[in-house]
């Protein structure tokens, strides 16, 4: 690489560093307030968040990625116009295409690591994603021993534990069943404990009284007990007896699915999410290559390049939505799914003809003021 395309590929890559940290730090946030909404419902600690960070990261690069590297473009070709430095260069006899290379590679780049993230990492991701949540999902013991919570597991059904010390020791235990409204029941105990069975977990409690209203006589009626035990089997769901989702499989899981017993519907779902995982990678190329066209047409100006830096984006954003939209046209109608990768490669050819129908022309050529007489 020529000291000139070494230097220009600092240029971009630098901010491309910077947005890809601030990015990847706002949407993992972002990402991370669904989880922590499911902790707290469930009743985890907050360390489980951090299980839960590494598989957002891929989710959240495959967005930041190209927005990153959008900017990036951007901020490096309005620097290089606005401090001059690009004049240098094709005055010395540089056209656009031969000076922009460290541009193009940087948009190879991109592109690369897009492909790594959504073809192999993604996949991961959300499977592992998907696989923990319901991990949490299906843990009753954390759901149910919170101290001083009416935790409702179901509609109809509330618990409240005045003082947890564990699954085997509770104290205070009151269930209230009223999913029957003709068969509610409450029970009150002065312990509880969680033990797991063969059938499911079970609450068993001990010391306590079970009242029932009969709703058509309006009578009480009280029951003591020593021990008894409610059966929690059904609010608990296995976490490998679940439907897996389009984005946990590999592309050729996808474009090629294997369950003959899958829907029309869902087969456009599964098609959809392969060729996305394929064609969302040529938008790390596109979009610099978009984002460089916007920014280098026209000749130099003394005046700042605001209009072409909001064109770049405009036209960067408008791309990958297009994407994003023809996909959902993909789900509908399988058959059609070569139009999702027509916007990256359409539009970068298109922006490449553009870089190289010949030079800028110079600052003069616009803003020359007529000598004076």
């Amino acid at each position: 690489m020529r000291l000139i395309d070494r230097y220009f590929f600092r240029q971009v890559l630098a901010p491309f560093v910077f947005f890809t940290l601030v990015l990847t730090a706002v949407m993992w946030l972002a990402q991370s307030l669904r989880v922590i909404d499911l902790i707290v419902n469930n009743g985890q600690s907050a360390s489980i968040l951090l299980i839960f960070a590494g598989p957002l990261l891929p989710l959240v690069l495959s967005i930041v990625f190209p927005l990153a590297a959008l900017g990036a473009t951007i901020f490096a070709l309005n620097r290089l116009l606005s401090d001059s430095e690009l004049v240098v260069v094709y005055s010395a006899g540089q056209g656009r295409l031969s000076s922009l290379r460290a541009v193009f590679v940087f948009g190879v780049g991109v592109t690369v690591a897009l492909a790594i993230v959504t073809v192999l990492l993604a996949p991961l991701g959300a499977r592992s994603m998907r696989e923990k949540t319901a991990e949490v999902r299906s843990d009753i013991a954390s759901a149910l021993i919170q101290d001083g919570r009416f935790m409702h597991p179901s509609d109809g059904l509330t618990v409240y534990i005045r003082e947890a010390n564990g699954p085997g020791d509770m104290r205070g235990v009151m269930v209230h069943d009223a999913r029957d409204a003709d068969a509610a029941v409450t029970f009150n105990a002065q312990r509880g404990a969680l033990v797991k069975t063969e059938t499911g977990p079970r609450l068993v409690m001990f010391d306590g009284l079970a009242q029932r209203v009969d709703p058509k006589t309006d009578t009480l009626s009280l029951l003591r007990f020593d021990k008894i035990g409610y059966d929690l089997s059904e609010f608990v769901s296995d976490p490998a007896d679940r439907r897996r989702k389009p984005a946990e499989f590999f592309f050729y899981d996808l474009i090629w699915p294997k369950d003959p017993d899958l829907s029309e519907r869902d087969y456009g779902k599964y098609v959809s999410e392969g060729h996305e995982q394929l064609s969302a990678p040529l938008y790390g190329f596109a979009i610099v290559v978009v984002a460089a066209a916007a920014m280098l047409q026209g000749s130099f100006s003394r005046r700042g390049y605001i209009g072409r830096m909001v064109a770049a984006a405009l036209l960067g954003v408008g791309l990958r939505v297009i994407g994003l939209g023809l996909q959902s046209v993909v789900k509908g109608s399988p058959e059609t799914w070569l139009i999702m990768y027509m916007p990256p490669i359409i539009a970068s050819i298109i922006a490449l003809w553009l870089l190289a129908r010949g030079r800028f022309r110079g600052a003069a050529s616009r803003e020359q003021t007529p000598a004076p007489a």
